[in-house]
């Protein structure tokens, strides 16, 4: 029979005024400490953004631009920006025009942040003194959106977080009048598609496929491996699916329709996972993810051998990571890219082959799949084309069950699944 223990009545008030005082020097405490937390911001001075600000200049304005990597937000602003998603982009723009022009930016970020919600964001609990300094500081950062004749403003606008390259849309507007500047900008310290100015000059002259006609490109495509494969062995992974042609244009109409660049990861399910073509990894890795459920649309890409009228081609894999019936991927790319007025043309050519629902196939991260077989092909465009302009490669419409006729893998030339 277990003992009860009785706390003497004379004890028991003693021990609940401890506990109330206890937690008042507990609360006195954490006063102190938030008394005592300070802001730090840093200079404009001591980063480098001016040195590698890119600009441009037409009708007498001038724009340059810059976009603060983590640790140099973390630096200039004295707190963590990136933990609340917050990317600053640095502005200088000079009106050498008769007219004041306003900075609409909007075109930046249709999401932007002000400079006093992000201080806001990032303010310190009971510290009013820190607070307001944090306050000022960032309203002092942030760009005059008015730009009078003959003047120069500078500044930050803050976007949300992009990852690899960010698209700055600088929209200026006067009476009657919108100048537009555009910028691709790679963010310091991540190594991303953009920068690597080797991308178009991976084969050999000597290897390139140079195609003038629509039925030569055809061919072309119906010529490439039908799938990924294993750095070594040639075990078949995904389908080749996608051929996008004009290689710096289309990584312009991916970050422009909001798909974000992918770093090369090293876990074990990436590892076990790691696609190659041509013998090599990716060269550009997209992925566009929903909010609102754990979903996401991975784009990987190789520069291919084709030069279709001296445009490079890349090939590669779309899929979405929860439905493998990767068609409606291809499709997706489609309607997205069309959608942001990047396509000029498109059309459809054989690829891996018909694989039924009810005997899939798995790609190197052991993910199943199914497709009707063919692989979407996209002409993109850097100039704006509305969907009712859009045409149509003057190919076969009719399905492709064949796999192409070099595939990566052991699977036979036109077996069907």
């Amino acid at each position: 029979m277990g003992t009860t223990l009785h706390m003497p009545q004379q004890i028991a008030p003693f021990l609940k005024a401890l506990s109330v005082t206890a937690a008042f020097a507990v609360l006195l405490a954490v006063l102190n400490l938030s008394a005592c937390a300070t802001f730090k911001p840093g200079s404009l001075d001591q980063l480098t953004i001016r040195d590698r600000a890119v600009t441009l200049e037409k009708d007498g304005l001038r724009v340059s631009t810059a976009v603060l990597s983590r640790t140099e937000a973390k630096q200039l602003f004295g707190a963590n920006l990136h933990k609340r998603g917050v990317q600053p982009v640095w502005l200088e723009i000079e009106n050498k025009t008769d007219k004041p022009f306003w900075l609409m930016l909007h075109g930046i970020d249709p999401n932007y942040f002000s400079a006093h919600e992000v201080a806001y964001m990032n303010h310190i609990a009971f510290s009013g003194k820190a607070n307001k300094e944090m306050d000022n500081f960032f309203a002092d950062m942030g760009i005059n959106p008015g730009i009078k004749p003959g003047d120069t403003q500078s500044g930050f606008a803050f976007s949300n977080e992009t990852i690899g390259t960010k698209e700055v849309r600088v929209k200026l507007f006067s009476n009657k009048d919108v100048r537009d500047f555009t910028f691709f900008i790679s963010i310091p310290g991540y190594e991303s598609a953009w920068d690597k100015t080797d991308l178009q000059h991976v084969f050999a002259e000597s290897e390139l496929i140079r195609v003038e006609t629509e039925q030569e490109l055809f061919d072309a495509l119906m010529a490439l491996p039908c799938c990924t494969q294993r750095e070594r062995g040639n075990t078949a992974g995904a389908p080749i699916n996608v051929a996008l042609i004009g290689v710096i244009a289309s990584l312009k109409a991916l970050i422009r329709a909001g798909w974000d660049e992918t770093e090369f990861l090293t876990d074990l399910s990436t590892l076990f996972g790691a696609a190659y073509l041509y013998g090599r990894s990716p060269d550009i890795q997209f992925e566009k993810t929903r909010r609102r459920i754990s979903s996401t649309t991975q784009l990987r890409l190789w520069l291919s051998p084709i030069r279709y009228k001296g445009k490079a081609v890349a090939v590669g894999s779309i899929m979405r990571d929860i439905d493998p019936k990767v068609d409606e991927a291809a499709i997706y790319l489609l309607e997205d890219l069309g959608a942001a007025g990047t396509v000029e043309r498109f059309g459809f050519v054989g690829g891996v082959g018909k694989v039924s629902k009810d005997n899939p196939r798995k790609s190197l991260g052991n993910t199943p799949y199914w497709t009707k077989g063919n692989r979407i092909v996209l002409l993109i465009t850097e100039t704006p084309t509305a969907l009712n302009d859009v045409t149509v490669f003057d190919w076969d419409w009719s399905e492709k069950r064949v796999l192409s006729t070099n595939p990566t893998s052991d699977h036979a030339a036109g077996q069907e699944h």
